[in-house]
C-alpha cells in the first residue's frame, strides 16, 4: 500500500491552518467551490501534510476554474455530458485496486463512435468528463491515500482522433488534470500502441511533467501489459478473459453516479462562473 508520511504537527491543527488560508483567499472564499474540511484534507493528505504545497494547489485548482479556462468550467454539468453515458465505454475506474500500491485504477480508450460526427466538442467533452470524476475522486481515501495508475489504450485511434491533439488542448489537459488536484499518478502504461499512437506519444511527451514520463510504460504487446494486470480485472478491449458485453463487471460506477448525485451543485457552480465572464 502507498506509504502515508505522518505530518509533524497534528492533522487537525493543519486543516485549522489551510481553512485560515482559504477564507482568507477572497478569490477562493467568491469561487463558489465547497471548500469542505474533507475537501481540504485531501489536498493536505495528497500534498504529504505540506500546508504551502496544499494551499498553492488549492489555489490552482481555483485558477484554473475561475480564470484560466472559466469559458470551460462555465459549462461543465452532469447533465449537458449524459449522451456520452450512452456511447460506448471510454473512460472508467476499474473495481480492481492494485494489490501491491493500493492505487486505484482509470483506463481510457478512443471512443469508438466516428466522434467527429456525435460529439459537440470531442476533446474538451471527454476532458469534461474526466474532470467530473476527478472532482469526486477527491473525496476517496484510497485514491489520496494511495495514488493513482492510468492505462491508455490504442486501439480504433485513428486520424480522427490525431486531429484532435494539438498544444493548447494538450496544456489545458495538463494543467487541470496534472497540477490542480491533489493526486499522486504512480504509474502511466500505453497499450496497443498503432503508428498515430506512437506519433501522438512524441508530441505530447515534451509537455508531461518529467515525474510522469518517467513513469510511463509503453506496450508494444498486451503479453506485457498483463504482466502487470491479469486478464480477470480488465475489460475484454485490453485483453481481458470476458465478453464485450460482461465488460460492466470490471467498472466501478460509483463515480458516474456520484457526479450526477451532485448535479445541482456543479450546475450552480457553472452559473456563478458564467456571470463572471466578461
Amino acid at each position: 500500500m502507498g506509504r502515508k508520511k505522518k505530518p509533524e504537527v497534528s492533522e487537525k491543527q493543519l486543516l485549522t491552518s489551510l481553512k485560515t488560508l482559504a477564507e482568507d483567499n477572497e478569490d477562493i472564499v467568491k469561487s463558489g467551490i465547497d471548500f469542505n474540511d474533507a475537501f481540504l484534507l485531501a489536498f493536505l493528505r495528497g500534498r504529504k501534510y505540506n500546508l504551502n504545497v496544499a494551499y498553492e494547489t488549492i489555489q490552482k485548482y481555483v485558477h484554473v476554474r475561475k480564470r484560466k479556462y472559466v469559458e470551460f468550467f462555465s459549462q461543465l454539468t452532469p447533465e449537458s455530458l449524459m449522451y456520452m453515458y450512452d456511447m460506448p465505454r471510454f473512460m472508467a475506474i476499474l473495481k480492481h485496486r492494485d494489490p501491491t500500491t493500493g492505487c486505484l485504477v482509470g483506463v481510457l480508450r478512443p471512443n469508438r463512435v466516428e466522434i467527429g460526427a456525435l460529439l459537440r466538442k470531442p476533446f474538451e467533452d471527454v476532458l469534461a468528463c474526466c474532470t467530473l470524476a476527478a472532482d469526486e475522486l477527491i473525496y476517496v481515501d484510497d485514491a489520496i491515500k494511495n495514488g493513482l495508475i492510468l492505462v491508455a489504450s490504442g486501439e480504433g485511434f485513428g486520424m480522427t482522433h490525431f486531429r484532435e491533439i494539438s498544444p493548447n488542448r494538450i496544456k489545458t489537459a495538463l494543467d487541470i488534470m496534472f497540477h490542480a488536484y491533489p493526486f499522486k499518478v504512480k504509474q502511466v502504461h500505453v497499450v496497443q500502441c498503432s503508428a498515430f499512437v506512437n506519433t501522438t506519444i512524441k508530441i505530447v511527451m515534451p509537455f508531461i511533467p518529467r515525474k510522469i514520463r518517467k513513469r510511463m510504460i509503453i506496450h508494444n504487446t498486451l503479453e506485457t501489459f498483463h504482466e502487470f494486470f491479469e486478464p480477470n480485472v480488465i475489460p475484454s478491449w485490453l485483453g481481458g478473459n470476458r465478453r464485450e458485453e460482461e465488460d460492466w463487471e470490471v467498472y466501478d460506477y460509483y463515480f458516474d453516479r456520484a457526479a450526477l448525485d451532485h448535479t445541482e451543485y456543479y450546475e450552480t457552480l457553472a452559473k456563478k462562473l458564467a456571470e463572471g465572464i466578461d
